[in-house]
Formats: C-alpha cells, sequence, structure tokens
C-alpha cells in the first residue's frame, strides 16, 4: 500500500505544475472571456458575417453597366454605333441604399447575439474550469492530509502503539482520496481544453487565478425586465428587420416602374449616292404591364408582420425568462447563506483529530470525520458553482453584464 504515496504526489502535481512553471500562462476568468469574444476563432467569423451583408447591400447599389450596340443594314447601307445607358429613376437608388443601411444594421445587431451568446458560453465553460480548478486543489490537500495521517500509523505500527487495522483502513481512504483527485485532475483538463478550444491562436492559459467572491445583490424583477427591453440585441435585430421589410417593399414597387434607358450614337447611311453621318438618340422605357412589383412588395410586408409577431413573442419570453432566472439566482443564494461554512468542516476534523489522539475514538471515526468535512467542502464548491451559473443564466435573460 505504502506505493500509493508516489502516485498522490503524481496527482498533487498535475494539479499545482502549471502555477508553479509558467507564471505568465494565469489570468484571470474575465481576462479569459474577453481574449475570447476579441479575439477568439468563433468572434472572428461572427464578425465576418457583417462585412459580407454590408458588401452585399452595397453591390446593389452599383449603377447599371452601359451598353455599346452596332448594328448594319444591308439593303442600301446603313450602320449604328450606339450606347444605352439605364437610368435609375424614381428614387429607387436612395430607397436601396436606405434598405441596405437597414440589412445592415440588423446584420450588426445579430452579430451582437451570437456574440453575447458566446461571451454567455464562454463564460460559463470558465466558470466550471474555475469549479473544476478549486475541485482539485480541494482533493489534493484532503489526500495531503489523509497521507500524512497514513505515514503516522505506520510509525506507530511499527512501534507497537497502532493496529494493522488502523493502517490499512488509513490506506484504504487514501487509496480513494486518489482515485477522486485523479478524476478530478481529469475533469480539469477537461474544463481547460473546452475554454481553449475558443482561445486565439497561440494563446495557452494554464490557471486561473480568481477567488471565490460572495454573492452580489439582484436587482428588482421589474427593473431587470426594462433593462432587458433596451438591452437584448435580438430586439434590436427583429426592429431593424422590420425596417427593412418596409424599405424593400417600396424599392420593390418603384424597381418596377417604366425605367428609362438613354440612347445615343452615331448613323452612318448612304443617301442619293452619297454617304452621309449624322447622330442619333433614343429613349427607351420599360412598361409594368405584367409586373408592377406588388407580388414582391406584399413578400415583404407579409415578412414585416412575421418580423412584427416574433418580436412580440420574444418580448413576453424575455419578460418571463427574467423573472424565472431571478428566482432562481434568490433561490441559489438562500441556499448558500443557510448552508454551513468550512469552519464547521474544520473544526470537526481538528475535534476528531484531538480525541483520536487521546484515545476517545478509534480510526475509524476519525477517517469519517476527514471524509465528512470533504464532502462537505465539496458540496461548498458545488452550491456556489450553482449560484455563479445561475448568476450568467440572469444576465443572459437581460442581455448585458451585472456583476464584475
Amino acid at each position: 500500500m505504502s506505493s500509493r504515496a508516489p502516485v498522490c504526489a503524481w496527482v498533487v502535481a498535475c494539479v499545482f505544475v502549471s502555477a508553479g512553471a509558467v507564471g505568465a500562462q494565469e489570468r484571470t476568468a474575465s481576462d479569459v472571456v474577453e481574449a475570447i469574444v476579441r479575439d477568439g476563432p468563433r468572434a472572428a467569423a461572427i464578425r465576418a458575417d457583417v462585412e459580407v451583408v454590408r458588401r452585399e447591400q452595397q453591390a446593389r447599389l452599383t449603377r447599371p453597366n452601359p451598353g455599346l450596340v452596332y448594328s448594319r443594314e444591308g439593303a442600301g447601307f446603313t450602320e449604328f454605333f450606339q450606347l444605352e445607358q439605364p437610368l435609375p429613376a424614381f428614387g429607387l437608388r436612395a430607397t436601396l441604399q436606405r434598405a441596405g443601411a437597414a440589412a445592415s444594421a440588423a446584420a450588426e445587431a445579430e452579430r451582437d447575439v451570437r456574440l453575447w451568446n458566446l461571451r454567455i458560453e464562454a463564460t460559463r465553460l470558465v466558470e466550471r474550469w474555475r469549479w473544476a480548478q478549486f475541485r482539485a486543489e480541494a482533493t489534493a490537500v484532503d489526500t495531503q492530509a489523509v497521507n500524512r495521517l497514513v505515514d503516522v500509523l505506520r510509525v506507530r505500527e511499527r512501534e507497537g502503539e497502532g493496529s494493522r487495522f488502523d493502517r490499512l483502513r488509513g490506506e484504504q481512504e487514501l487509496a480513494e482520496l486518489t482515485q477522486a483527485g485523479v478524476a478530478a485532475s481529469v475533469d480539469l483538463a477537461d474544463a481547460r481544453a473546452a475554454v481553449a478550444a475558443l482561445l486565439p491562436a497561440g494563446v495557452t492559459i494554464t490557471r486561473l487565478t480568481d477567488a471565490q467572491r460572495e454573492p452580489a445583490l439582484v436587482p428588482e424583477a421589474d427593473t431587470l425586465v426594462t433593462r432587458a427591453r433596451v438591452a437584448r440585441p435580438e430586439l434590436r435585430a427583429l426592429q431593424s428587420g422590420m425596417d427593412r421589410s418596409a424599405l424593400e417593399a417600396e424599392a420593390a414597387r418603384r424597381a418596377r416602374r417604366p425605367a428609362p434607358v438613354l440612347t445615343g450614337g452615331l448613323k452612318r447611311a448612304d443617301n442619293e449616292g452619297e454617304r452621309q453621318r449624322g447622330g442619333v438618340f433614343g429613349l427607351n422605357l420599360t412598361m409594368p404591364l405584367f409586373d408592377s412589383g406588388a407580388r414582391e412588395a406584399a413578400r415583404w410586408t407579409a415578412e414585416g408582420a412575421r418580423i412584427t409577431a416574433e418580436r412580440a413573442a420574444i418580448e413576453h419570453e424575455i419578460r418571463a425568462e427574467v423573472l424565472r432566472a431571478a428566482e432562481a439566482l434568490t433561490l441559489r443564494q438562500r441556499a448558500l447563506a443557510t448552508a454551513g461554512d468550512d469552519a464547521l468542516a474544520a473544526e470537526l476534523v481538528t475535534t476528531a483529530e484531538v480525541a483520536y489522539r487521546e484515545g476517545e475514538i478509534g480510526i475509524v471515526v476519525l477517517l469519517d470525520a476527514v471524509r465528512t468535512a470533504s464532502r462537505a467542502r465539496m458540496r461548498d464548491l458545488e452550491r456556489r458553482l450553482d449560484l455563479r451559473l445561475a448568476e450568467i443564466a440572469l444576465e443572459r435573460a437581460v442581455g448585458e453584464g451585472l456583476w464584475p
């Protein structure tokens, strides 16, 4: 059983190797989240979509190219060199420009939606990394404490003051804690890898330096709902979509109005045996007999009605989401406030150690006290993680950060 001591040391080394090796790779949780949202590969892809929409809308404003027409008649001699230029009229280009601006604004708001969701996802992953780090550290501390106790039991057994049962029972507890330490190290590695997948290329962070913080006050529910209606980027995206629908419908009607095409050029022809030259000028108009743009305008009008209905539904969902998240956070805070603290667990272990040295209790009771204290610390970490995730859920519902 003594061979398990090197394994325990390996677990502890796995947990703390990053802290002692590369100080520059330590960051706070907020710094990691900002790096992901600012420079991460997924964030870059999200921002690139806006530029695509902007370029698409700019392409719609390009003026039509002129056309060169040459024709020749063989009965006698007549040839034409003509230049044709379509002219956008009836304010079509200005309407398209306004529609493009609304489309770009909708794309920017949609970008903000996706970036906010990315920030929430990154914050959750970082908080799980932080929890896994605290869990690994706590498990390592418990393992070291039991390992020291087992060393004492081995010495007492050799000196005839302790029993083989006490030593075996302590080594069994050490083996279980060692296995728990391995599982905690694996969870920590998984959490760190999930965050690393979102970080910019070449950025390596091995440890978070944040400490546990006390819960903050939850604002009033009505205040949170009001803030959500202003801050949620989904609502801004839908509003821009409604503006675009109205402008696109207007542009569809304007595009089907008579569109002038100016024609000008040179004509050469035979006139009584003499070849003469002259200018040519013409004006062509397209007539909206079969397509007046009403169908396309009706499609965009229907799209605007759909967006209006979707906006109303989302506003209703936002209120319910904010109220639900605020209530869940309040319950989590109450649960943490009524739970026992680490001081009680530490006092339990200290008291048990004194009683064991004085012969009042056996090794089983002492190890049970150590295990109970360890579980109490783990439950406290889990409650704090649940509380932090509830805070993140409320920030997700409101659409903006509520705590530092």
